[in-house]
């Protein structure tokens, strides 16, 4: 399907199409399969009207405000990566803050997936990465909006060949126009009210014979698997799938609304003013999340590995600034953690493109030491180690470490057991280093593009 010949006003029937994917009695399961599995045409008509935004002079214009801006603020100014890459972080961003607010229409609600760092070409056209702050790539993230007053129902159904490792829903009392409301302690803040938030994960799932599921929001249980909702105007449902192997697949996922409200227009003249009213405020907060990461970090330093609000795994940070002859070393113990992922980001927290440089790896990518634990080697040239991870030519980034789906009773203690910085010269020379051939670099390379687009098709 080409989206660019959709026009406005199918868009705006196509946003409200969710609800038709499935059907489900009030107890029991979906009925029929919730097909296709992320290019819903909710899906197909949210990035049809994104891609008609990106295009207005308004907001081109706001973009090249706010990019001369960044230009100027003191992670610009100080790291020349910063201000190399500040035009890709703008878009991202851009494509983000559009995303949020189309998941406002509360009548009408939709998953969509709208966090990626990766572009994808799809669909019929071409959609540049929708980032945030340290998206995971291992991840596919889902988002959508509700009314807190309402009831709703989740129907979900697992693809008949591959199941992620983790599905993990989450209810947040936030807005994601407003990033500050989403302020946790690796930012530096408060964190979140546990009494605001809920959250279920596929071990809680119940599931029928064909991988169907049902969750119900608000009001009453009806049914096996129900989430309160927090008394709120606008709530905000999280999904991940945790792709432990890029071979996975999400699950298919449809929200619908069960008391019927009258509902109000939602079209892009609606979206477009929220538009031009967020996107400063929202790159300003996202643009300044690096300086309060962990507190702040400094060049070469790192932080503790840091629990999940709701005990759901743990995440740590690595701030590196090398040189072009250096590398810096980690070596972390997966702990038994069902997922783990190491991954870099330029110096706004933004991914490269993880199809064409190895900027991550994840458990199913690694090549472990001996005793089972994982040394990665930071560096902008292959030293020929297993687990290199391409700086994709900066200097400075920021890296992060996440191990989810964890044992009952691990703790941080020992998740990380070495960072330190060498010259790129040193690498070959640590005792116990797995390391590749260039045949076999290659081979892995290749084998990233085509896992990775299993996504998309």
């Amino acid at each position: 399907m080409n989206t660019s010949r959709v026009t406005r006003r199918s868009t705006l029937a196509l946003l409200g199409a969710g609800a038709a994917m499935g059907t489900a009695p009030r107890l029991g399961f979906a009925t029929t399969p919730v097909r296709p599995w992320l290019a819903t045409p909710a899906q197909v008509a949210a990035e049809a009207m994104l891609l008609a935004l990106l295009e207005d002079p308004a907001i081109r214009g706001l973009q090249a405000r706010i990019r001369a801006g960044l230009a100027a603020t003191p992670r610009a100014r100080s790291i020349p990566d910063a201000a190399r890459t500040i035009d890709g972080a703008v878009a991202q961003w851009t494509n983000s803050l559009i995303f949020a607010e189309l998941i406002k229409d509360t009548a009408r609600p939709a998953f969509l997936w709208g966090t990626d760092d990766t572009p994808r070409d799809w669909l019929g056209h071409h959609l540049g990465g929708v980032g945030t702050s340290g998206d995971n790539p291992d991840a596919i993230y889902r988002t959508a909006g509700i009314d807190g007053a309402g009831r709703y129902e989740i129907l979900g159904q697992y693809h008949p060949d591959s199941r992620p490792l983790q599905v993990l829903i989450e209810i947040h009392d936030t807005d994601l126009t407003r990033p500050s409301t989403m302020m946790t302690p690796t930012a530096g803040g408060k964190a979140p009210d546990p009494q605001a938030k809920t959250q279920i994960d596929q071990s809680a799932f119940a599931v029928d014979p064909q991988g169907r599921f049902r969750i119900t929001l608000g009001g009453e249980a009806d049914g096996p698997n129900h989430l309160p909702l927090p008394a709120a105007s606008f709530v905000t449902i999280g999904v991940r799938d945790i792709l432990s192997d890029w071979k996975q697949r999400a699950c298919g996922l449809t929200i619908n609304r069960l008391d019927k409200v009258e509902a109000e227009p939602f079209g892009i003249a609606r979206v477009r003013e929220a538009v031009l009213r967020d996107l400063e405020g929202y790159i300003a907060f996202w643009s300044n999340f690096p300086n309060i990461w962990f507190g702040g970090l400094k060049p070469n330093a790192h932080s503790e590995p840091q629990a999940r609000p709701g005990g759901w795994g743990f995440v740590a940070g690595v701030n590196f600034h090398l040189a072009p002859d250096e590398a810096m070393i980690v070596t972390a113990w997966p702990g038994g953690a069902g997922y783990t992922g190491f991954q870099l980001n330029d110096p706004w927290m933004i991914a490269p493109d993880a199809r064409f440089r190895q900027v991550c790896l994840n458990g199913s990518q690694v090549t472990p030491n001996a005793d089972g634990t994982v040394t990665y080697v930071i560096a902008a040239t292959d030293p020929g180690a297993a687990n290199w991870l391409d700086t994709a030519g900066c200097r400075d980034g920021i890296g992060i470490i996440r191990w989810q789906a964890v044992p009952p009773g691990l703790t941080r203690d020992g998740l990380l057991r070495d960072v330190h910085v060498v010259k790129l010269a040193e690498v070959a020379g640590i005792p116990g280093l797995p390391t590749v051939t260039p045949a076999e670099r290659r081979i892995r390379m290749a084998a990233r593009k085509t896992d990775y687009e299993t996504r998309v098709t």
